[in-house]
């Protein structure tokens, strides 16, 4: 596929840098992706194959890397002999900056001539995507693409066998020290800053977007937010989520109760990251998707 790498300025001038292509001629719309929690703009090849079938469609794509990519990150700010270095990456991602990121991508797609954007995440990338677009209610956006949506909380607490919140706690503690760079053990494979920690799991309002685990009795007050369609899909091998699928999907169709349309999909066989039937969740988003 022909595109470009490309250098994108978040909003509080942090560089990020990204794939974006575009068809012969131009296009008005564009899918937006945001990866998920310690990804990047090209590992996943279902990446790939979303950006050849929706420019076949006639729309643009950007992926890139958010500041939380990899395990850890140099980000870039600045430029010249002045650039500085910030640490970055999955363990110092912290998650109100995620609004950061997607605005300056969306502003570069329009930029670009995209005016009209579908904003797509994958796993931790559809709770940044949910958030940023409850929070900035984007006259661009024109639909939310939620690739395996997470219970965040839940499989954490599988994985501490409940012991979250006393990590949480000891997290707000090293912050208010001054501590907020201090590596702690959140049962994920690699450690997460106190910061990290606290602006995860600190606050369930704004980014527990999908509580699975607590059926019709969790809070989707973030996700009931939004008025766009709304794309979900999931595997049916997805190791992030804590009920069955179905039940997962039945929860976003209920709650999602604003949105001007719900459409799930899911993909029979597929894991998490949907290995070998990357056609198959390319498929549902072109036909997601209208030029």
């Amino acid at each position: 596929m022909r595109g470009e790498l490309v250098r994108i300025t978040a909003e509080d001038g942090l560089e990020l840098v990204g794939f974006y292509t575009s068809p012969d001629g131009g296009a008005q719309r564009a899918v937006l992706h945001t990866h998920g929690l310690a990804g990047n703009f090209y590992e996943n090849r279902f990446a790939s194959a979303i950006a050849e079938s929706v420019v076949a469609k006639g729309l643009a794509f950007l992926t890139y890397n958010n500041r939380g990519h990899d395990y850890r990150s140099d980000n870039l700010v600045g430029e010249g002999v002045g650039t500085e270095v910030r640490l970055g990456g999955a363990s110092f991602d912290l998650f109100d900056e995620c609004v950061l990121d997607i605005g300056g991508c969306a502003s570069f797609l329009e930029e670009r001539g995209h005016g009209q954007i579908y904003f797509e995440g994958h796993s931790l990338g559809t709770n940044k995507t949910v958030r940023y677009l409850s929070e900035r209610l984007d006259p661009r956006a024109v639909g939310a693409i939620l690739i395996s949506p997470p219970d965040m909380f839940g499989i954490r607490e599988q994985a501490l066998e409940g012991a979250i919140d006393g990590i949480v706690s000891a997290a707000r503690e090293l912050v208010a020290e001054g501590k907020g760079e201090t590596l702690l053990d959140t049962g994920y494979v690699v450690p997460f800053s106190a910061a990290t920690v606290v602006s995860v799991y600190g606050d369930a309002r704004t980014t527990d977007v999908f509580p699975f685990r607590l059926g019709r009795a969790g809070d989707y007050s973030v996700l009931s937010s939004l008025s766009l369609p709304i794309l979900v899909t999931f595997g049916t091998v997805e190791e992030a989520v804590t009920v069955p699928v179905d039940e997962a999907a039945a929860l976003i169709r209920e709650r999602a109760s604003a949105a001007a349309s719900v459409d799930v999909v899911i993909v029979e066989g597929a894991n998490h990251t949907y290995f070998g039937l990357e056609e198959a969740l390319a498929s549902a988003v072109a036909d997601f998707v209208e030029a």
